[in-house]
């Protein structure tokens, strides 16, 4: 069973079902999975890191559109800075002012992410951050998670299939399946970033 893309998982998935009468809906049912592995903080992989620089005006930018999670937010300042997090009233509390000045902090509000005190210029901060898995769409796309982890795309869209199966005995199976899938990818990143070494406590750094 070969699954190397979007249109061999949509083949496999039809296969596991054994339902014609769903074949139409299995597309939407890996886009709710790719929603779920997007909500799922198990999921938060090294292959998501990517960073972008984002250009501050009056102290605020734009997420990018693939954005879920922020990992650090550097301030490009000579030395740069590592901004530290406030949830969205500690900062509006703590800036409320407004007044000019460089940046410490950052949170997010909707789309935009602020600094404070804010830049009295236009400036730059590098965000690295994690992205949304990129959704398949064509019969020839493929993505990280369907590379190394094609079982978690198998089950979990066959489990958004289940408010058409009834009761289905296959559905604990497929849950089993599934949650042991989900459990390997935290397991393999955890393992890749530590490679067995010893996990020792760091000190919060400001300056980088």
């Amino acid at each position: 069973m070969a699954l190397s893309n979007f249109g061999e998982l949509k083949t496999s998935v039809a296969t596991l079902l054994n339902r014609s009468d769903l074949t139409a809906a299995i597309p939407d049912f890996i886009a709710m999975l790719e929603a779920q592995v997007n909500r799922d903080v198990r999921f938060r992989n090294r292959r998501q890191e990517t960073s972008a620089s984002l250009t501050f005006t009056s102290g605020s930018a734009t997420l990018p559109t693939d954005f879920i999670e922020a990992r650090t937010v550097v301030f490009q300042s000579d030395p740069r800075v590592r901004l530290e997090y406030m949830s969205p009233s500690v900062f509006e509390n703590a800036h409320r002012s407004n007044t000019a000045g460089s940046p410490v902090n950052y949170t997010i509000v909707g789309d935009t992410l602020k600094l404070g005190p804010r830049p009295d210029t236009t400036t730059a901060a590098l965000l690295s951050y994690y992205q949304r898995l990129p959704a398949l769409s064509a019969d020839s796309d493929t993505n990280w998670l369907l590379t190394y982890h094609p079982d978690v795309y198998l089950y979990g869209a066959a489990l958004h299939s289940a408010p058409y199966l009834g009761e289905d005995s296959r559905l604990q199976t497929w849950v089993g399946l599934m949650d042991n899938a989900s459990l390997q990818v935290a397991g393999d990143d955890t393992r890749a970033r530590w490679n067995g070494a010893p996990v020792r406590p760091q000190l919060s750094v400001t300056v980088v």
